[in-house]
């Protein structure tokens, strides 16, 4: 009963507290990858950042585990980063236009 009991709270805290920092880098990633104008990247980024949460807040709770949980949300941050980072690399974020002149 204690076993469960602490997956149950950690698959908790990892979906209170770690979708919406997840949601929130889905956001930017979504802002810097899109191939529209500056206005229209942040506006569909910001709105995206929503369902997102909840999304993953209802994903974290289909976990066989707290760990599993917590893994599942690490794995999603890692990919997110990657998405920005590259973007990033490739010039579309602090108000680059994404294209060279």
């Amino acid at each position: 009963m204690a076993r469960a009991l602490n997956h149950s709270l950690s698959r908790t805290l990892a979906a209170t507290l770690g979708s919406i920092p997840l949601a929130l880098a889905s956001g930017v990633a979504v802002t810097l990858t899109l191939p529209l104008g500056e206005n229209e990247r942040l506006l569909v980024g910001s709105y995206s950042v929503f369902p997102v949460w909840v999304a993953v807040s209802c994903w974290i709770f289909l976990a066989p585990s707290g760990r599993r949980a917590w893994l599942n949300l690490a794995l999603g941050m890692a990919v997110t980063i990657v998405v920005v980072v590259a973007a990033l690399a490739l010039g579309r974020g602090a108000g680059g236009s994404g294209t060279s002149a």
